[in-house]
């Protein structure tokens, strides 16, 4: 069965040579013990085997008592933080007594300082991405000297609350803490801000946490937040009589799931029921087949005028898979930036199915759209994410971006926007 998804059903199998693929799985099998293994150490056992497809949407899955054991096959390369500043100059980066930065352990000054949000002016700070943590940073200043920095997990708070709403705040501050349909209803409301707020002269879209779920939301609001045309992620579909129960399993399964409003649950039951439908007519018409459809996407902004203001776009780790498509559709807009931390990096293989491995118990889930960023430099990697234009230390992440939208408004604006 895990080979059947992976190779029929998983969009993400044509970025591997094929054979690499099929001895993974050959190996998997051969090497399997004689005694049955519990779910955990099969889990194990397959991941020793598929780590190198590194997407986070390729994961297993086990229940027992204590709830549910996900693991996928790739990590967020979390930022850590230094409290140590620093100043752009034409002579490098210097600290506040003048003292020129040379480098911290392996890493030149450039490639591990980020610009980070301290309005109305710019500093640098040491910031290092990794899956495991870290705990201390040393660099070298002119004069042999040595500074050693502790090294905190960056984080911008904002946990629970309502599916959509707009705080107080003298500009629009449009904060949205999910994306998926079971909060249908809430999300309308979400998209019909933009025709409310698109000629504000700042605009801040706070994702923080927002998770994954369906972008369909993210990509009408910026349709009608401007007039301007947008370029959507170049895809590569793949449709097989395997995704199509995966769709079965997966919307089924989400239907189940508490919590969903009453718009939520009425566009659930219809795609439970689209799902059932395909899956018997594509068995009844054409029995197993596998198509791969490429795909580029224009969005035709429906505002009557480009949007002319500021908009922060402001993301964390927390902002996955359907709502990356939010930094990737942002940077398209004049007058856009994003700031926060980097995004978790979910979206090189999305659209989720999930399956079942019927003898183990586990459960599968694997992506059947292949995402590529249509801009030039965007920047976006799995498990990594984007990383923001301007970084956010963590500390008082609301009155940073207070501050920040006032100096965007302001008489010096490029004083608190990074130059790229």
């Amino acid at each position: 069965v895990l080979e059947r998804v992976l190779t029929r059903g998983y969009a993400g199998y044509g970025l591997h040579p094929p054979e690499r693929v099929g001895r993974a799985i050959a190996e998997a099998r051969a090497s399997l013990p004689d005694q049955t293994l519990p779910p955990r150490a099969f889990r194990e056992h397959v991941f020793r085997h598929v780590s190198f497809l590194d997407d986070n949407h390729v994961g297993l899955w086990f229940y027992d008592d204590e709830g549910r054991h996900f693991r996928a096959t790739s990590e967020h390369r979390q930022a850590y933080v230094a409290d140590v500043r620093f100043t752009r100059t034409d002579a490098g980066f210097v600290d506040p007594e003048g003292r020129r930065l040379l480098g911290c352990g392996d890493h030149a000054a450039a490639s591990i300082l980020r610009s980070v949000a301290a309005p109305p002016a710019i500093s640098w700070a040491p910031i290092l991405l990794s899956p495991l943590p870290i705990e201390s940073l040393s660099c070298t200043l002119e004069g042999d000297v040595e500074v050693t920095s502790p090294l905190r997990r960056l984080s911008l708070g904002r946990g629970g609350g309502a599916p959509y709403e707009r705080l107080e705040a003298p500009f629009p501050w449009l904060r949205v803490r999910t994306l998926a349909y079971s909060r249908r209803g809430a999300l309308e409301e979400f998209v019909a801000s933009a025709t409310e707020v698109r000629d504000a002269p700042v605009v801040v879209l706070d994702l923080r946490r927002a998770g994954g779920g369906s972008d369909r939301f993210l990509v009408r609001w910026f349709r009608d937040l401007t007039s301007a045309d947008l370029s959507y992620w170049a895809v590569e579909d793949v449709r097989s009589e395997v995704n199509l129960q995966g769709a079965l399993n997966f919307w089924g399964c989400v239907r189940s799931f508490s919590g969903a409003d009453a718009g939520g649950r009425e566009w659930l039951d219809a795609r439970v029921g689209r799902a059932e439908r395909e899956l018997d007519e594509a068995m009844r018409q054409r029995g197993p087949f596998r198509d791969v459809l490429p795909d580029r996407v224009t969005l035709e902004g429906r505002a009557p005028a480009p949007f002319g203001g500021r908009l922060i776009v402001l993301v964390d780790r927390g902002c996955a898979s359907a709502c990356e498509t939010s930094v990737m559709l942002a940077r398209q807009v004049p007058g856009a930036i994003v700031v926060g931390e980097n995004t978790e990096g979910t979206m090189k293989v999305g659209e989720l199915r999930w399956y079942r491995l019927p003898e183990s118990g586990l459960w599968l889930s694997a992506g059947t759209r292949v995402h590529r960023d249509p801009n030039p430099n965007g920047g976006f990697a799995e498990g990594r994410g984007f990383l923001p234009d301007l970084w956010l230390d963590g500390r008082d992440v609301d009155g940073t971006v207070r501050a920040l939208a006032e100096c965007l408004t302001g008489p010096e604006p490029e004083a608190c926007v990074p130059a790229r």
